[in-house]
């Protein structure tokens, strides 16, 4: 079932997020249009705008908070996220992180993830900065929050960011460098925010995309920028190892010769793939679907699809949400 979304002026969409309830949550944050952050809560057959404050947000990350808030992470006057009471009628928003004119304390937020106990951690989308939220009592003024970035070595941009079992996890790199993995420290008593840097790959360059994971596997996806092609990889049994990880070209998935994997989601043993075929043109958008945990992968992109597919989500029933480019938006049992 295909339908269209709020973001059609768009290359992509920034940020999906899919309640347990089954409400759809979008952020238009991309292009020379494309503001706000949208509801949907009947599979993309209407859209609303239930918070009127964020109308000129552009908004790059959503996701729930442990204590059931919404966090919406981008940029607009003043603010760079915000927590948004859903529970309240009408929903109200309140500044969760704003800026000073010192480096590093100014980005638009790339993602943005909220720890059960209100510790959270906020990367840039254009830059290597982090910005890490203490306790729940830190204020939202960005001179409250702990530079992170230092921590990184070598300092690489992370492109997506998630939380597994309470820990951060982020995928990224840039056109120059490896695809690397941001994974928790395994140091004894290391900060949250402290990561260890695995290179996927040292046969190309190029950047990871999209990261999910769970307890049993990690996938993360992105492109080999030396060969053009889109990459998938699986973990094994060590998600730190690096010969434990399987790769997938999507080029051969897919049957084309240029391609770029942009986004991924997971739930069991089902794993999303979502991306495109370069140069973009009104179909050149793809959907890869595995039943097997990332064994294999099947080619379900339907014939409507947008230039390009760049975020998904799986729901608890094991159907999928998929939105991209030109205001598409699919729903696959």
């Amino acid at each position: 079932m295909e339908r269209s979304h709020t973001c059609p002026g768009i290359n992509r969409v920034d940020a999906l997020h899919l309640d347990d309830d089954g409400a759809l949550w979008l952020g238009c944050g991309s292009g020379n249009v494309g503001n706000g952050l949208f509801r949907s809560t009947d599979e993309g057959q209407s859209w609303s705008q239930p918070v009127s404050s964020l109308s000129t947000m552009r908004v790059t990350s959503i996701s729930r908070g442990g204590d059931g808030a919404l966090y919406v992470g981008g940029t607009a006057s003043g603010v760079m996220a915000v927590r948004v009471d859903t529970a309240a009628s009408p929903m109200t928003a309140t500044d969760f992180l704003t800026p000073v004119n010192t480096v590093g304390r100014q980005f638009i937020v790339g993602g943005l993830r909220v720890r059960a106990d209100g510790t959270a951690l906020a990367e840039s989308l254009n830059g290597t900065d982090l910005l890490y939220r203490p306790a729940s009592t830190t204020g939202a003024s960005a001179s409250e929050w702990t530079e992170a970035s230092a921590s990184l070595a070598p300092v690489r941009q992370m492109l997506d960011l998630i939380l597994v079992d309470g820990r951060f996890v982020g995928a990224g790199s840039t056109i120059a460098q490896p695809p690397v993995l941001f994974l928790p420290s395994r140091a004894a008593a290391a900060d949250p925010w402290a990561f260890e840097q695995i290179e996927l790959s040292s046969r190309f360059d190029g950047e990871l995309w999209g990261v999910a994971a769970d307890a049993q596997r990690l996938v993360a996806v992105g492109v080999d920028q030396d060969a053009d092609v889109g990459k998938i990889f699986v973990s094994g049994a060590d998600r730190y190892e690096v010969a434990d990880y399987t790769s997938h070209d999507v080029s051969a998935l897919v049957g084309r010769e240029k391609t770029w994997a942009r986004g991924v989601c997971m739930r069991g043993q089902r794993v999303v793939v979502v991306g495109e075929v370069q140069p973009l043109r009104d179909d050149t958008g793809f959907v890869l679907l595995s039943d097997n945990g990332g064994e294999s992968f099947t080619n379900i992109t339907p014939p409507g699809v947008g230039g390009s597919v760049s975020k998904c989500a799986v729901r608890a029933d094991g159907s999928i949400v998929a939105a991209g480019a030109g205001g598409w938006v699919g729903f696959h049992p």
